[in-house]
């Protein structure tokens, strides 16, 4: 029987680009064409090993375990590894549900064993299996329309993004940067000297404040009241203790810093500002890590030094 290498390769990239599409789909990750349709290029590769002195190379697990992490990175890359682990899951789990459901359909349309053998091997003539261009065929106009369904979450993401900025903070000559979040829902103020509080992970600051000032973080929420610190204490006038209150939560305390300035970058123009103030928190701001710092929006009212073209 012929078997024609170019229309098995080509039932094979649709295949693979069908799989990573769902994969984002359900993940609700940023699809971009060009990446996806590297990873699938990338995958139906395996299909052309198969046919050279390289079969029994690529037919070896681990290979194959390669080749599909391989396939993730090229289409969707690497931020953090839960991410990564979780593309990877998830194509495999696509792939073995879109599997089975080919089997079913194999099984639900043989009437005689014999008679179905024949018949598929006589439809393929060497061009591939049918109900495998059926799933390729059928599935791309249904995926369409799915990814048109998740638009509106796209654009929500895409607004989010709109809204990220760089900010770098400067302490006695100390300067760090951290991607941050302009979020108008940011009010926190220092009740006395109504300074405007952005608010940061403490984990994205180990190796910029003092270890003191980090471990009273526990000293307050387990007191609400003022730590205590030795005089050697680095930065120990700087300290603020800011009260707020969570939707649905009492009144807590939250330490807080005083820094001596901040440079923000955001939509082209570069800010200046020295009134405002480093609110500490334990939580994680975001879960996929694009930002850990939730900068006030009166931050944006310091002096434009640069604008940016």
């Amino acid at each position: 029987m012929t078997v024609y290498l170019d229309a098995i390769w080509l039932l094979n990239f649709g295949f693979d680009l069908l799989l990573l599409k769902i994969t984002g789909i359900i993940l609700k990750r940023k699809m971009v064409t060009w990446r996806l349709m590297l990873g699938a290029f990338l995958g139906s590769l395996i299909v052309v090993l198969m046919f050279t002195p390289l079969q029994a190379l690529v037919a070896n697990p681990f290979v194959k375990m390669l080749f599909s992490l391989t396939i993730i990175l090229a289409a969707y890359g690497f931020h953090r590894l839960r991410v990564f682990l979780e593309n990877l899951i998830v194509f495999y789990v696509t792939t073995f549900s879109v599997g089975g459901g080919m089997l079913a359909v194999h099984y639900a349309l043989q009437v005689d064993q014999r008679f179905a053998n024949d018949t598929i091997r006589s439809l393929t003539t060497g061009l591939g299996d049918p109900i495998s261009w059926m799933f390729v065929l059928i599935g791309f106009p249904i995926l369409l329309y799915l990814s048109k369904k998740q638009f509106h979450a796209v654009e929500t993401r895409k607004f989010k993004y709109d809204q990220l900025a760089n900010i770098s903070i400067t302490v006695e000559k100390e300067v760090i940067s951290l991607p941050g979040l302009l979020d108008s829902g940011n009010q926190l103020l220092d009740p006395i000297t109504k300074t405007p509080v952005m608010i940061v992970e403490v984990d994205s600051l180990q190796a910029f404040i003092p270890q003191e000032i980090i471990q009273a973080m526990d000293s307050i929420e387990q007191t609400q009241g003022w730590p205590t610190f030795s005089e050697e204490t680095k930065w120990v006038d700087r300290i603020r203790i800011i009260p707020y209150r969570a939707v649905g939560k009492s009144t807590s305390l939250m330490l807080a810093i005083k820094p001596d300035k901040a440079v923000i970058h955001h939509d082209g123009k570069q800010y200046e500002t020295n009134k405002f103030l480093l609110g500490l928190t334990k939580t994680t701001l975001s879960s996929e890590g694009d930002y850990v710092c939730i900068l006030h929006p009166k931050m944006l009212q310091g002096e434009v030094v640069e604008q940016v073209s």
